[in-house]
């Protein structure tokens, strides 16, 4: 069965935070999410140029229109802009069995008020009593509390006090502590008065759009999921790190986080392993290929889009041999393998993106005549290469490769002569392994043996 969550939330139009982020979030943990809208707001990565607040009866409808029809495992609760919004969400929920996630969304990143400071009273008295945690960061915690945060002592001070103001379990976010450059720390104090601290290394990046709304989007996403409060919180806590790290430059403004990064590649490396075992078979059923198999082995390989090194390239464990008349993968397909051939894709990746899969064959003249009549042709010679890279692990078919692309960058078929100790190669290059195959086959198609 699905699990759903509901989030209640404002519309941010750059779509990094409010109900933009918290749908994202929760879609990549698995879970569907249900909205409420409580505001609007015109907003990008620089500022928030305008706001408005919908109203009590439209959120109310919106809330009561969503719960009298789908089973609804964990609410988020975050800009509430008003007191009319704050006294309607209260209201409705005050008596729910549901878990409740408060983010106490006081300011956006980039300092605009999304709480208006007349009713951070009215925030207090009704909505932290119905939660069961709330999810500050230290500069809302010091508003929250009235305690200003000077050390870590303070921390474990300022949840106290926010638990006793009604909310069961509290997590101090540490991201704008600024007295540890080493280390981010999140402090939860759960129900029982037990304290657990949560520690990542401090990265080089500034403040971030969205990071709040991941964070509470993805305890809401764990709680729905029935994980108990401190994990769901520890779990929350690594997935947000992910998107940080991955965070986009997206606009002029502060960078924004990317909540469905790690969805994306998984999902990008099931489907490389999926065309790549495909194209395997395919390739070593082609009659007489094992006559294009060098005495160093042939490998098939395919990078995930925006592929960095090579553990983003999968290729075959092993490589593909020679097996009599036939030829034959030695293992499955795994990522990280076949250094020199994915090293060619790479840095032909930095030419054109599009083009991810290469396959290494031997260079003799009758093959490389085909491959000429055939296809683009560019070349490279190892005996050219300077020391400074011959010298350097892996660096040389890099630069190979770059030199090769130089003289005929939309080239098909890169082919080097060999040097002392280094066998002469062809490598043929396509968008995806399968358009690497049928050029293998037309090569074949063309030669008699």
């Amino acid at each position: 069965m699905v699990q759903a969550a509901l989030t209640i939330a404002g519309s941010d139009s750059s779509g990094g935070a409010g109900i933009q982020a918290d749908m994202k979030t929760m879609s990549a943990l698995g879970i569907y999410s249900c909205t409420v809208i409580t505001a609007i707001t015109a907003q990008n990565t620089l500022n928030v140029d305008h706001i408005l607040p919908l109203s009590a009866d439209i959120i109310k409808k919106q809330i009561m229109s969503v719960l009298s029809d789908i089973p609804i495992h964990a609410i988020k609760i975050g800009m509430v802009y008003n007191n009319e919004i704050i006294t309607t969400v209260s209201d409705i929920l005050k008596n729910s069995k549901i878990p409740i996630v408060l983010d106490p969304i006081i300011s956006a990143g980039t300092g605009a008020r999304l709480l208006e400071q007349e009713f951070l009273s009215d925030f207090k008295i009704k909505l932290l009593p119905i939660c069961d945690v709330v999810t500050p960061n230290i500069h809302e915690a010091e508003i929250l509390s009235g305690i200003k945060i000077k050390n870590e002592n303070d921390i474990k001070k300022t949840a106290l006090k926010i638990q006793k103001l009604g909310a069961k379990n509290v997590v101090v976010k540490g991201g704008h502590f600024k007295n540890n450059d080493e280390m981010i720390i999140d402090t939860i104090l759960n129900d029982r008065g037990k304290f657990t601290l949560i520690k990542n290394p401090r990265m080089k990046i500034a403040e971030t759009h969205g990071s709040g709304c991941n964070f509470s989007a993805a305890v809401t996403a764990f709680l729905a999921l029935k994980f108990p409060m401190v994990l769901a919180c520890l779990m929350a806590n690594k997935y947000v790190h992910n998107s940080i790290v991955n965070t986009v430059k997206i606009g002029k403004g502060i960078p924004v986080n990317n909540p469905i990064s790690s969805m994306y590649e998984d999902s990008c490396r099931f489907k490389v392993i999926e065309e790549l075992a495909y194209a395997v078979d395919k390739l070593t059923s082609i009659k007489n290929f094992e006559k294009l198999i060098p005495e160093s082995q042939s490998n098939i390989v395919y990078a995930i889009p925006n592929a960095n090194n090579i553990d983003d390239v999968a290729g075959v464990s092993g490589r593909i041999v020679k097996a009599g008349d036939r030829s034959v993968p030695t293992s499955g397909i795994k990522f990280g393998v076949s250094r020199h051939v994915a090293s060619s894709i790479l840095e032909y990746m930095k030419t054109n993106q599009l083009v991810r899969s290469a396959l290494n064959i031997k260079n003799e003249k009758r093959i490389l005549d085909k491959c000429n009549r055939l296809f683009r042709v560019t070349h490279y010679e190892r005996k050219w290469e300077p020391k400074t890279i011959k010298n350097r692990e892996g660096r040389s078919i890099s630069w190979g490769v770059s030199r090769a692309l130089s003289k005929n960058p939309d080239a098909d078929i890169i082919y080097h002569t060999g040097d002392i100790g280094k066998e002469p190669m062809i490598i043929i290059f396509g968008q995806n392994p399968q358009e690497v195959v049928d050029k293998v086959k037309s090569i074949l198609d063309n030669m008699k043996f």
